[in-house]
């Protein structure tokens, strides 16, 4: 139940149990009615629900509309899976993110059955400055192979916990990138505008935190069960 739902619901109450603020404002008819009618408050706040649903829906539907070129059209290497399939999911992540580690999983089991969509990640790394620099990272690698950044980006979200200076360079050797010549690149001017264009796209569409996804018109937060985002991926 949302915050504005339950202050409702307290003033109902008050007002039935004849609360003096609402004894001389309110007709005793009405008073009468909504005790003998108590369903009347429920159906009243379920519909209210429903309407505050349908505005959101909306609203997230024209945010998509506005920035449907960003989000699906994008040219850059941050994906997996087919980029010529119609069926799109995208997915705005923090590599120390823990349900973006877990939503993953499920993300390569749905790419293991099937290669007729593509998954397009957005880097939002909300949690810590290393958040910021494992971005830059990403973005670095997919400037330079594409195959590598898979391997680094699968590689990050196995990693348990947070992503150490320890575990990143484990992981660049393991994927034969040197890190000294990619430190040179972190703060370069059009890494850093890949990474502002992506958290500027995350803040217009309103996302609060990490995992999000964007499938059809929808704004999907938080960990999404694969069975759901396997349902949703098949209405495209």
């Amino acid at each position: 139940m949302t915050f504005k739902i339950k202050i409702i619901s307290v003033l109902l109450i008050l007002f039935i149990i004849d609360f003096p603020v609402f004894s001389n404002e309110i007709d005793e008819k009405v008073r009468q009615f909504i005790l003998k009618n108590p369903k009347v408050i429920i159906e009243s706040l379920q519909n209210y629900e429903k309407q505050l649903e349908l505005e959101r829906s909306n609203e997230n539907k024209n945010k998509i509309f506005e920035n449907k070129k960003k989000l699906f059209e994008s040219n850059n290497n941050l994906y997996e899976g087919n980029p010529y399939s119609k069926k799109k999911i995208v997915e705005f992540l923090d590599y120390n993110c823990s349900y973006c580690k877990k939503v993953h999983m499920d993300i390569k089991k749905l790419l293991g059955e099937s290669k007729d969509f593509q998954v397009i990640y957005k880097n939002f790394p909300i949690l810590s400055d290393n958040s910021v620099v494992l971005a830059k990272y990403a973005i670095v690698i997919s400037e330079i192979d594409h195959k590598k950044f898979v391997e680094f980006h699968n590689e990050i979200l196995a990693t348990k916990g947070i992503v150490k200076d320890p575990d990143l360079n484990r992981i660049l050797k393991k994927i034969n990138l040197k890190k000294e010549t990619l430190v040179q690149s972190l703060n370069e001017a059009s890494i850093e505008k890949k990474l502002q264009s992506d958290i500027e796209l995350a803040q217009k569409l309103g996302l609060r935190g990490t995992p999000a996804f964007i499938i059809n018109d929808e704004i999907l937060f938080g960990y999404i069960e694969l069975e759901e985002m396997k349902a949703k991926l098949n209405q495209q």
